[in-house]
């Protein structure tokens, strides 16, 4: 087990990131697009969903959500239409205009984020992918159920990214 002062150090080095991003993102002049709507876009590039299922996806409330959805809406990113299975619920679907704008900010922020890691050697960047996506599947431990018992184990995240990460 993590010894308890390194969990607090990893801790305090992930907030440190958190508010990086927050700062960065907003001195960018891309203050549109909070993390909750980026996300939204982000899923929605893929699959129509619920609002309840964004949500859920997201880890938010249903009034957080639907504001969201609301301004995507009003902005033309997103567009609501009937769900076929149940007449009661619509489907949240990514626009044209949506998509244009995700592929925009996602390109600029993948833009700037390379560049500040400028001199991170092709291993030092390996390396980083593989330890993110290991603590990330021993973190969504805190999103389930406290009645769930689902364990994903670490050595498939990390043989996912060997397998993700090999030249093609």
């Amino acid at each position: 087990m993590i010894d308890y002062d390194d969990a607090g150090k990893i801790l305090s080095e992930m907030v440190q990131i958190s508010r990086t991003f927050r700062i960065a993102g907003q001195r960018s002049g891309e203050q549109s697009f909070s993390g909750t709507r980026f996300g939204f876009l982000q899923h929605l590039r893929t699959c129509d969903s619920r609002l309840g299922e964004l949500a859920h996806r997201l880890l938010i409330s249903a009034p957080v959500a639907s504001r969201a959805v609301d301004s995507l809406e009003a902005e033309g990113m997103v567009e609501r239409r009937p769900d076929p299975l149940d007449a009661r619920a619509s489907l949240i679907s990514i626009t044209d205009q949506g998509r244009m704008r995700l592929a925009e900010s996602e390109s600029s922020a993948v833009q700037r984020f390379a560049e500040s890691l400028d001199g991170w050697s092709q291993e030092e960047s390996r390396n980083a992918i593989s330890l993110l996506k290991t603590l990330n599947v021993h973190l969504r431990a805190l999103t389930l159920p406290e009645e769930s018992t689902e364990v994903v184990p670490a050595p498939a995240a990390a043989q996912e990214v060997n397998e993700s990460e090999t030249p093609g």
